[in-house]
């Protein structure tokens, strides 16, 4: 037997899968995993809630006497629902193996599996549930100002210049950038890496990561844009909330909205020009920059009356004043993209935009031939139940990698969709 074989016991086999899988969640590691402490068990089942607190912000004020804002504990509960796992049988004359084999053949398949299933669901909540979008949906960025703009946006949104941020793109992005600024004055080693490896290198302060499993968009389909219908819709929660949005003048029976579907609301006469903007979430002055309104639900239209929920709520005054005035009756709704367009969305993201929890799943009950272990991943916190079991038919060894978790909602503001 060769020196470097090994028994691929479960607690081997899990940690082979978890260093294949620990790299490869470029968009999952950059979510928050602060699970609040008090409420962490030991294990958990589908189905079970977990809270996440949120960071405490402050709006600050003036003068000399003492005037203590509350400390409101904001946390989000999110129910663990989603598994993702890997099977696979092998026979047991296989059982001892040499570790390269064993990553070559189990780990690396295994945990490249498990990274990209959660790194689309991960993808996908990003670009459904974030605030913000640049760019136009169809259209690939060749240029800095798109991912500038995004950055743009964080900073008017109250976002400090040394936070990190992380920018995940796919390949087609990243060629279209390198290309597109491969004549621009760079710095001399970014040019050379770009050239050498064909990827776009760490820009803007952002640290860059290449996954091809971001989110794909279709936007829905019609012919005549909406107007508001009737003044003054708000509600309560700001960039916390949701809020159904009535709007009319759609083309009767040709408008079929779509979940993710973006726009903004400009003034009656204008669809570029003013409407609802952005505020500072400290100054509460406008960032003159339109807020984006992103639609929750699929929608089809058989009257040119169309209610929407979208996110967020529209919330011009108050604790969670979001937005610098609330829609005027017939203000222009402009749809973001053309009707149809087709749309990868690549994400600029402050890992408290969203949180990514995994906990450990609750191991089935011990018995004849099955062997349990758990391991967690310490920079993603995604926890992984190996467990080994054998029929006794034909000398097949089952081998589950089971993982469970959900993506939730924090401070979305401090997430950017780059349409391309």
């Amino acid at each position: 037997m060769a020196t470097n074989n090994v028994i691929l016991t479960p607690k081997v086999m899990a940690g082979l899968v978890l260093m294949s899988l620990g790299n490869r969640l470029h968009v999952a590691q950059n979510m928050s995993k602060a699970i609040t402490k008090e409420f962490a068990k030991p294990s958990y089942k589908v189905g079970d809630t977990v809270q996440v607190r949120k960071p405490y912000r402050f709006a600050g004020g003036e003068g000399m006497d003492f005037d203590p804002e509350p400390l409101v504990d904001q946390v989000t509960p999110i129910t663990v629902s989603t598994i993702k796992h890997v099977h696979f049988a092998w026979e047991l004359p296989q059982y001892t193996l040499d570790i390269r084999e064993a990553m070559e053949l189990y780990a690396d398949p295994a945990g490249e599996a498990l990274a990209n299933q959660w790194n689309a669901a991960a993808a996908t909540h990003a670009a459904d549930n974030a605030l913000n979008s640049v760019g136009t949906p169809g259209s690939v960025p060749t240029g800095m100002s798109t991912y500038l703009a995004a950055g743009d946006v964080l900073t008017e949104l109250g976002l400090p210049d040394d936070q990190n941020l992380s920018l995940v793109v796919n390949r087609r992005m990243s060629s279209a950038y390198v290309s597109g600024t491969q004549g621009l004055f760079n710095p001399a080693g970014t040019i050379g890496a770009q050239y050498s490896k064909g990827k776009m290198q760490d820009a803007f302060d952002y640290k860059v990561y290449l996954d091809q499993t971001i989110n794909t968009h279709t936007n829905g389909t019609w012919t005549t844009v909406g107007l508001v219908n009737a003044a003054s819709q708000a509600a309560d929660g700001g960039n916390n909330a949701t809020m159904t949005l009535n709007t009319d003048g759609w083309t009767s029976g040709g408008t079929s909205l779509k979940k993710g579907d973006r726009f903004v609301l400009g003034s009656d006469t204008s669809a570029t020009v003013g409407g609802v903007e952005s505020v500072h979430p400290q100054t509460r002055k406008t960032t003159q920059r339109q807020q984006v309104f992103t639609v929750q639900n699929d929608i089809s239209d058989t009257t040119g009356t169309v209610n929407m929920v979208v996110a967020p709520a529209i919330t011009p005054s108050g604790q969670y004043q979001n937005v610098n005035i609330s829609p005027v009756d017939n203000a222009i709704i402009t749809m973001i993209g053309s009707s149809g367009a087709v749309a990868t969305q690549g994400l600029l993201l402050h890992k408290n935009a969203f949180a990514f929890v995994s906990v450990p799943l609750a191991e089935p009950p011990s018995g004849t031939g099955v062997k349990t272990t758990r391991i967690t991943d310490p920079d993603t916190g995604l926890s992984i139940l190996y467990t080994q079991f054998t029929t006794g038919q034909n000398m097949v060894t089952g081998h589950r990698f089971d993982t469970l978790g959900a993506i939730g909602n924090m401070y979305r503001e401090m997430a950017v969709v780059i349409q391309a």
